[in-house]
């Protein structure tokens, strides 16, 4: 357990961190939502994709507001961080290439393309990928994995958890106050 909110992780939040996955999808949304189908008319196809490309990112922002004005934050000390930000092009093509190229041009191919996007949203879930949203990028925010300690002594018990930072890097001892998205995504104070 982290700095003085007392939650274990993956205990609670769940709603955010469900919200994180999908909003990390947004990219592809919007590119499905240029793209079209024949199956549905545009009116809805689109409807549908900027909502699931827009709303899931407002409520995270929403959170992130909520978080801030409750001061929800916890101060750690960083025991080691790794950049993660080159998990980002990973994502881009690994992920989003691979569906964006799917036809959709009938409902079979919808639905398969449906399915294994289900399937992407259990992934991310499951290995705590929802840190994944381009939008933290373009606000300038990197992503680190931090073990992180509640005391400087070399025996304090640690976790993982997900640092969004501006800093360029983290190094071992720094202390970090962190605003909680989620039991384990932390966007750093500034």
């Amino acid at each position: 357990m982290v700095g003085g909110a007392g939650v274990r992780a993956g205990r609670s939040l769940p709603a955010a961190r469900f919200l994180m996955v999908i909003g990390s999808l947004a990219p592809l949304f919007i590119l499905w939502a240029i793209r079209g189908t024949r199956d549905v008319s545009d009116r809805w196809w689109i409807t549908g994709c900027l909502l699931f490309a827009a709303v899931p990112n407002g409520i995270l922002f929403l959170r992130w507001r909520i978080a801030h004005i409750n001061n929800d934050h916890q101060v750690f000390i960083a025991k080691s961080a790794k950049d993660q930000s080159e998990h980002l092009l990973v994502y881009l093509f690994a992920m989003l290439i691979p569906l964006f190229g799917v036809d959709l041009g009938g409902t079979r191919d919808i639905a398969a393309v449906f399915a294994a996007f289900l399937f992407i949203v259990f992934i991310f879930w499951h290995m705590n990928l929802h840190y994944m949203n381009v939008a933290f990028a373009v606000f300038g925010y990197r992503v680190f994995t931090v073990e992180a300690a509640t005391a400087r002594r070399e025996d304090a018990p640690t976790r993982g958890v997900v640092v969004l930072s501006k800093r360029n890097s983290i190094a071992a001892g720094t202390q970090i106050n962190g605003i909680r998205l989620s039991d384990t995504v932390f966007v750093e104070k500034e």
